[in-house]
């Protein structure tokens, strides 16, 4: 370890200039402008795998977000770990809370600030930049490495997807590796064993055959978004509890000893209200626990409503159509396909019968199990363990990851454990990485792959 800490601790400044060289690309997936930008992100991750020593290296299903495979140097003999990551970025609006531009990766206070920092290209580059450590500081490479990393996480996967339905020996390996989550806490690595699915949709509703004058027709036409907003209320009420007939019989509860572990878990409330949420008060699901509510139980959360008129000045409409963007996260037991019919079915029975509506499904995945159990596990935790001082707590995670269920369809265990914090702003202004953050994950992520190398 004494060799690997003095390469990592050499070589740290130029580990940090890489890093922002790949946050300067603005791969936004979700924005068809920046699909060159994209590209332009894959191509420049593929050369530093190359500059690396990586032996292949190629960009697949897509010429404008394709997938970056790469196979290390073979080490015959030893495992196999398959890394799986994302370049793509959320967009980072809106630019005025940016105390800095996003695309201009700044340190500031020990954080470095830019878009992607945390989600995920600065949690993937470590791992890229743990193998280097662990490779430059061994006898040759300590592991067989594979790297899958696409650029549509943010919008849906559909091309690995695709990719992975037509070569599903692609994720064959010993071990699976996901940096693209927080720590419990500062000073508290995670590992998960669960993450929750998605299902995301857009909900129109349609009320008249054109916008209409509201001082002529106000008061007797229909308004799409009255509708749309009475019909989002009922699918939801305030007491936080989702009113889409079957959605919480598919539902599989925590055991009481995963309940009991959550309950030792060291949580300020206030200041997690005050300032990591940023609210008043905490609302969802009345008599469950925070962590219940995170991880145990599914959302309907609205994202952004859209029709009539919402630019500068006025405009008396009354609007004919109306949409919002829905997601729903899923926990284990239930499928994302099937609350989608369950959400259609509720829609419609909810729908006033002077309107019409509709639900389309953007992109959805399935919730996740992990069984942290496995050899891999502990010698993760133990290089966790060298590094913080103590092990990773098991908790579950809130947020998706849709491609995870096709990365275990060979059984390969999928280690989830991150290396920001619950703090850094994912999708968020001001999204940020610990530049300590970054060394500690980069000091991990190598002795893990010279242990497990070992095994």
């Amino acid at each position: 370890m004494s060799n690997l800490n003095s390469f990592i601790s050499e070589n740290s400044g130029r580990f940090l200039e890489e890093l922002k060289d790949f946050l300067r690309i603005p791969s936004i997936s979700t924005a068809s402008e920046h699909d060159g930008d994209c590209r332009r992100a894959a191509d420049w991750l593929a050369d530093h795998l190359q500059q690396l020593g990586i032996r292949k290296v190629d960009l697949l299903g897509s010429e404008s977000h394709p997938v970056v495979w790469a196979e290390g140097p073979e080490a015959p003999g030893k495992p196999t770990v398959l890394v799986y990551g994302h370049y793509d970025v959320q967009p980072p609006d809106p630019l005025d809370l940016w105390k800095t531009p996003p695309f201009e990766p700044t340190v500031r206070g020990g954080n470095l600030y830019a878009r992607g920092t945390s989600d995920d290209k600065g949690q993937v580059f470590s791992i890229i930049k743990g193998f280097e450590a662990a490779t430059r500081t061994s006898e040759g490479p300590p592991l067989n490495i594979r790297y899958i990393i696409e650029g549509q996480e943010e919008t849906g996967s559909d091309v690995i997807f695709d990719l992975l339905k037509r070569e599903p020996d692609r994720v064959k390996a010993d071990a699976v590796l996901v940096a693209d989550m927080p720590y419990y806490a500062r000073g508290i690595p995670a590992i998960y064993t669960a993450l929750r699915g998605i299902c995301y949709v857009e909900i129109k509703v349609r009320v008249l055959a054109g916008d209409l004058h509201s001082g002529l027709y106000g008061g007797v036409a229909p308004n799409a978004h009255e509708v749309l907003v009475q019909l989002l209320g009922r699918l939801k009420t305030k007491d936080g509890k989702i009113h889409i007939p079957g959605l919480y019989e598919a539902v599989e509860k925590p055991s009481r000893a995963e309940l009991n572990a959550w309950k030792r878990l060291p949580l300020d409330r206030d200041r997690y209200l005050k300032k990591e949420v940023g609210a008043r008060e905490l609302v969802g699901y009345p008599g469950k626990s925070v962590f219940e509510r995170l991880w145990a139980l599914p959302t309907f959360e609205i994202h952004g409503i859209r029709g009539g008129f919402t630019a500068a000045g006025a405009k008396t409409v009354i609007p004919a159509e109306a949409t919002a963007k829905v997601s729903l996260r899923l926990v284990p037991g239930q499928k994302s396909a099937t609350v989608a019919r369950q959400l259609r079915a509720a829609v419609k029975t909810l729908t006033p019968e002077y309107a019409t509506a509709s639900v389309t499904v953007i992109h959805g995945g399935d919730p996740v199990e992990v069984d942290i159990s496995r050899p891999p596990f502990q010698v993760l935790a133990e290089a966790f363990r060298k590094v913080e001082g103590r092990a990773p707590v098991p908790i579950r995670s809130g947020g998706s990851i849709p491609i995870v269920p096709a990365l275990q369809r060979k059984r390969a265990p999928v280690l989830l454990a991150g290396i920001g914090l619950p703090d850094d702003g994912l999708h968020a202004p001001n999204e940020k990485l610990g530049v300590n953050q970054f060394k500690k994950g980069i000091k991990v992520f190598a002795g893990f792959f010279q242990s497990f190398g070992a095994t």
